[in-house]
């Protein structure tokens, strides 16, 4: 059986932490596909590649070796065979991973690596195109939305041992112009379309969002 739960929607909405929860329950694997930009962007960032250099990212991109490696529950990314986990999720990278994850030659190589994935077996994938563009045949299509401030206050507490902190209203201001690059790209930008079913995750906690997903796929499935 290859299944497929595709669940897209905006930063910090819950997707990754839902995702792997659903993976979870039903004994599926899982895959934040947002990890594979963060882990590209860092491997742009330790190359000291200006970003205004499209051709030099893309060749980067394209050499650069990304494996998720699951031990007991613990995820590791490696980059170039480097653990890299504890440094993908900095504000430095909030700020960036946007910029890298619109140009369409990146993100065309990386959706390669993201359908492979998928075809080894039944799959919960997360990101913000999946159900539209890599994978369109999912059988369920799910996006997670939730306001900015609920979505401020869950990256602002994920924060809790970066050496650069931002405060609450600069991790806001982050995610309004994050969210303005992923709904304005012209490379499969990030949008509420009819074929999703859209659950607004603002007041629920983590388990009752895992549960609703788990009782949508039982009882259509």
């Amino acid at each position: 059986m290859k299944f497929q739960i595709a669940i897209d929607g905006p930063a910090a909405s819950g997707k990754t932490a839902v995702g792997r929860g659903v993976g979870k329950a039903l004994k599926w694997n899982f895959l934040d596909t947002g990890i594979m930009y963060r882990a590209a962007t860092r491997s742009v960032l330790d190359s000291g590649i200006s970003f205004e250099e499209d051709s030099s990212i893309i060749e980067t991109v394209k050499i650069t070796s990304i494996e998720l490696e699951d031990f007991s529950g613990s995820e590791k990314i490696l980059i170039n065979g480097i653990d890299k986990t504890s440094t993908l999720k900095t504000p430095e990278i909030d700020r960036t991973v946007s910029i890298i994850s619109k140009i369409p030659e990146v993100r065309k190589e990386l959706v390669t690596q993201q359908r492979n994935i998928a075809s080894q077996g039944p799959i919960v994938m997360v990101g913000r195109d999946i159900g539209s563009v890599v994978l369109p045949d999912a059988e369920l299509k799910l996006y997670l939305d939730a306001s900015v401030e609920a979505r401020a206050q869950r990256r602002y507490e994920e924060q809790v041992d970066f050496e650069d902190k931002l405060s609450l209203n600069e991790v806001k201001v982050d995610l309004e112009r994050r969210d303005l690059l992923d709904t304005q790209r012209q490379d499969s930008p990030l949008r509420k379309n009819d074929f999703y079913t859209i659950i607004d995750t603002t007041t629920m906690s983590l388990e009752d969002v895992i549960n609703e997903i788990t009782s949508i796929y039982k009882s259509q499935f």
